[in-house]
C-alpha cells in the first residue's frame, strides 16, 4: 500500500494526522514526487486579474454595481466564499446555495470567471457548540470560540464536517460554467500550534507511526538527558508550560514534521473530494508564505497550483532590496507548483499615502516576471464591521467610489490582460539554485516551537537577495531537486543533513559545479541531533576548510549578558581589495584552512582578527565556497554571489544598472526578458544586446529602453 493510499483510508476514519514515516535514513529521491496534470484543469491562456469579494456582506442590490465595476476595471476573475461555512451550512446537512447562485449569475453577466473557497477556516458556531473538539489551542489554552482559524485538524468531529460542508460545495458546483477553480481553505497552517488533548493523542499515535518502538523513540530524542525516557506512549505530552527546558529539539522538530502531515492531510482530503467531483476546476490552496509552516513542496502531490498572498511593503518607501522578498517567494512557488503554475491569491491595491502609486503596477509585474498566471488583489470592499474594517488595502471605499490609485489598477488589468496570454506556455529556465528544507527552518527558523530568531529564512533570503545582482533567474527547490541542471547551488544553513544529500551535493561539484555552504554547515542528523564533528562536517574535505570554534553573538548577549558594544562595533568582515567592512549579525567561525583559499577576513575580534571569514576551495571541476559568518548588510551577500560568478563564469542575462531586476521566460520561439525598476532613480538608454521587440510600448527592433522610476519594461527575442 502506497502513501498517498494509506493516507487516504487513514483521513477517511479521521485519523489522517495520526501518521508517521518511521526515523530511517534512506536515500532520497533526485526528484520530488507531484501530482500529474490533469487535463482540463489548467488556467488555460487567460491571465487572472481579480479580487477577493464577500457578496454575503453586502445587500444583494448592490452585487450588480460592484461587478459592473469590477468589468469596467478590467477584473475578470472573483474569489469568493471563503469565511461563508454558516451561511452555506446553517445548521447541520442543512444547506444554502441560492445566494451565491444568484451572486454567481450576476457575475457571469459581467463577463466574470469565479473561484470559490472550501469555507472551512472558520467554523459555524453550531459546529463549535456541538463539537468544541474542533478547535485547538495554544500555549495559553484552549481556544475560545470568536475569532477565525484555530480549527483542529487532529479532531475527527471538524475532518468529518470539512469532508461534508465540502462535498456538498463541489456536487452544486461542480460542473457550474463559471466557477474555474477552488481554493482550499484560507492560508492554511498558520499559526503552528495546535495544542489539545485531540491533537496530543494523535501526536502520540504519529510518532509510534515512525519510531516503532519507544527504545528507537527514546534513542532518537535522548531520553537519558534528564532523565526523560518513556516506558508508554501515553506518558508523551506537549511541553506547554514545562518548569525548564521545556520544547527539546527533538521534540520540537518531530512536533512540526506532526503538525505539517496532520495539515496536509486535511488538505488532501478537500483536493480529492473536488477532483472527483468536477472535471475543469483547478484545484489550489493560499498560502500566506510558502515558508512558514508547512511542506509546500509536499502539497504539489494533490494541488494543481501554488499560490501565495503577496503583502510585501511597497517600493518606495524603504530599501529596494526588500522587493527580493517578492521575487524570492514568487520563485519559491513557481518551483513548488505543477508545471511551474502559481498565482498570487491576495495582493495590495493600496499603497499608503507616502508611498508612488507606480509601486502597485512594479508589484504586478514582479510576479508576472517571475512566472505567475494571475493575481486577485485584496479586496474589493472592506467590511463595514469586523476585524477588517480599518484594512487598508481595498478597491472600492465606503464612499463608493474606486480608490485614488485607480488609473494604475487599469492600467494594470490592460496590460497584463494583453500580455498574460501571450506568454501563458512560457516557462522559467535557471541556472542557480537555492535549496530549502523544511526539516532545517522547522529546526532553525521561522515560528517554530522554542524558536528565539527567524535565522533559517531570513539567511536564505539574505542569499537570494544577493544573488540578484548577478541578473539570473533562481530556483527554489528541495533537498530532492535534480542538481544536474543548474551550475551554481546555494546550500544556506544545512545544518541538518543525512549522508545521501552530501554524497550527491559532492558529486555534483565533482561534476564542475560550484557549491556554496556556510557556518555550522552538516553538523546535525535529519533528527536534530549533534554529528560528532566541526563545521563543514562532511564536506570539510571538499570545502578545504574548518570551523575550530564559532562566536555566537546572539547566545553570548543573550546568555552572558551584553558584549562590550565597542569590542562588538569593532568586529566585521572585509573581503580581498575592498574598503568595505560589513558587519556580522550572529555568528563569525573560527576558520583554519586546509587547502582553502581566502576570500574575506575578520577585522576585530581579539586572536580572530585577520582570520578567514570566506574561503573558496577548487575541487575537481567544479568550487566550494564556505561563508564563516552571515552579516545585517546586503552589500556583503552581494559580494560573495559576484566572487561565486567569477568562479564559475555566470554572465548576466542581460546587464543593467543597480537596482533593476532582470529575469526571463521562455517559450518555443521567443525568450523574454523584464526589467524592473526596483528604485526610484530613472534610468535612461539601457544597452541591449540585441534588437528587440518592446511588449509594452509596442516597438519593435528596440536598442536601447529607458526606465522611470519604479518602472517596468518587457522585451521579447527569437529563442
Amino acid at each position: 500500500m502506497n502513501r498517498r493510499t494509506f493516507n487516504h483510508l487513514a483521513g477517511l476514519a479521521g485519523m489522517g494526522a495520526f501518521l508517521g514515516r518511521r526515523a530511517v535514513s534512506a536515500a532520497i529521491p533526485t526528484q520530488p514526487q507531484r501530482k500529474p496534470e490533469p487535463d482540463g484543469r489548467g488556467f488555460g491562456n487567460r491571465y487572472l486579474l481579480g479580487a477577493a469579494y464577500y457578496p454575503e456582506w453586502w445587500p444583494s442590490s448592490e452585487w450588480e454595481i460592484d461587478f459592473r465595476e469590477m468589468r469596467e476595471l478590467g477584473i475578470n476573475t472573483v474569489r469568493m466564499g471563503e469565511f461563508a461555512w454558516a451561511i452555506f451550512e446553517p445548521a447541520p446537512e442543512k444547506f444554502s446555495f441560492d445566494w451565491m447562485d444568484r451572486a454567481l449569475d450576476v457575475m457571469s453577466r459581467n463577463g466574470i470567471s469565479a473561484i470559490l473557497a472550501t469555507p472551512t477556516a472558520s467554523v459555524p458556531p453550531w459546529l463549535y457548540q456541538l463539537h468544541p473538539d474542533v478547535l485547538t489551542g495554544n500555549d495559553i489554552g484552549p481556544y475560545t470560540y470568536g475569532g477565525r482559524k484555530g480549527y483542529n485538524t487532529n479532531s475527527p468531529n471538524y475532518l468529518a464536517a470539512s469532508a461534508r460542508i465540502t462535498h456538498a460545495l463541489a456536487g452544486h458546483y461542480g460542473d457550474h460554467p463559471s466557477v474555474i477553480g477552488w481554493q482550499l481553505d484560507n492560508e492554511p497552517g498558520y499559526p503552528p500550534q495546535a495544542y489539545d488533548p485531540v491533537s496530543e493523542k494523535a501526536f502520540q499515535i504519529w510518532l509510534k507511526n515512525r519510531y516503532g518502538t519507544l527504545d528507537e523513540l527514546n534513542r532518537v530524542w535522548n531520553g537519558a538527558f534528564w532523565s526523560n525516557e518513556y516506558s508508554d506512549w501515553s506518558q508523551i505530552h506537549f511541553p506547554r508550560n514545562s518548569a525548564e527546558g521545556g520544547w527539546q529539539p527533538a521534540i520540537s522538530l518531530d512536533y512540526r514534521r506532526f503538525y505539517s502531515d496532520s495539515f496536509l492531510n486535511h488538505l488532501r482530503r478537500q483536493a480529492e473530494i473536488l477532483h472527483a467531483n468536477s472535471a475543469n476546476q483547478f484545484v489550489f490552496t493560499n498560502w500566506p508564505a510558502p515558508t512558514w509552516s508547512v511542506d509546500v513542496f509536499a502539497a504539489a502531490e494533490f494541488l494543481d497550483a501554488t499560490a501565495w498572498d503577496n503583502y510585501v511593503s511597497a517600493p518606495g518607501v524603504s530599501r529596494f532590496q526588500r522587493q527580493y522578498t517578492a521575487s524570492f517567494l514568487g520563485d519559491f512557488c513557481r518551483c513548488a507548483g505543477p508545471s511551474q503554475r502559481f498565482f498570487c491569491a491576495e495582493q495590495n491595491a493600496y499603497v499608503p499615502s507616502n508611498a508612488p502609486p507606480e509601486g502597485l503596477r512594479l508589484q504586478a509585474y514582479g510576479d508576472f516576471a517571475h512566472g505567475a498566471h494571475g493575481q486577485l488583489f485584496f479586496e474589493w470592499r472592506r467590511p463595514l464591521a469586523g476585524n477588517e474594517e480599518h484594512r487598508p488595502s481595498f478597491i472600492k471605499g465606503f464612499d463608493g467610489k474606486i480608490n485614488p490609485d485607480k488609473p494604475v489598477l487599469q492600467q494594470i488589468c490592460k496590460e497584463l490582460g494583453l500580455l498574460g496570454p501571450l506568454l501563458a506556455g512560457a516557462t522559467t529556465r535557471s541556472d542557480i539554485a537555492l535549496l530549502y528544507d523544511y526539516a532545517n527552518e522547522w529546526a532553525q527558523g521561522y515560528g517554530g516551537v522554542g524558536d528565539r530568531t527567524p535565522r533559517y529564512n531570513g539567511e536564505l533570503q539574505s542569499f537570494y537577495t544577493g544573488l540578484k545582482v548577478l541578473a539570473h533567474n533562481i530556483d527554489v527547490v528541495p533537498l530532492t531537486a535534480e542538481y544536474s541542471q543548474y551550475k551554481l547551488i546555494v546550500a544556506s544553513n544545512l545544518r541538518l543533513i543525512d549522508d545521501a544529500t552530501i554524497a550527491r551535493l559532492e558529486q555534483f561539484v565533482a561534476g564542475g559545479g560550484t557549491l556554496v555552504l556556510n557556518y555550522r554547515a552538516a553538523t546535525q542528523n535529519p533528527d536534530n541531533s549533534m554529528r560528532r564533528t566541526l563545521a563543514p562536517g562532511d564536506f570539510t574535505n571538499i570545502a578545504g576548510v574548518k570551523a575550530e570554534a564559532i562566536l555566537d553573538l546572539f547566545e553570548y548577549n543573550d546568555q552572558i549578558g551584553n558584549l562590550d558594544a565597542a569590542l562588538q562595533n569593532g568586529l566585521g568582515i572585509q573581503f580581498a581589495g575592498s574598503q568595505s567592512v560589513f558587519k556580522p549579525r550572529t555568528a563569525i567561525e573560527s576558520l583554519t584552512l586546509h587547502g582553502a583559499e581566502v576570500l574575506a577576513t575578520v577585522r576585530g575580534g581579539g586572536p580572530m582578527d585577520g582570520g578567514p571569514a570566506v574561503t573558496r576551495n577548487r575541487q575537481g571541476k567544479g568550487w566550494v565556497f564556505y561563508v564563516g559568518c552571515d552579516s545585517t548588510d546586503d552589500e556583503f551577500y552581494e559580494a560573495v554571489a559576484r566572487a561565486v560568478a567569477a568562479a564559475c563564469g555566470l554572465t548576466p542575462l542581460i546587464d543593467a544598472p543597480y537596482g533593476v531586476e532582470v529575469t526571463s521566460r521562455q517559450d518555443a520561439t521567443r525568450t523574454y526578458y523584464f526589467f524592473l525598476n526596483l528604485t526610484t532613480t530613472a534610468h535612461e538608454s539601457i544597452e541591449l544586446p540585441r534588437a528587440m521587440d518592446d511588449l509594452i510600448g509596442g516597438r519593435s527592433g528596440v536598442t536601447h529602453i529607458s526606465l522611470e522610476s519604479l518602472d517596468v519594461a518587457l522585451l521579447a527575442s527569437p529563442a
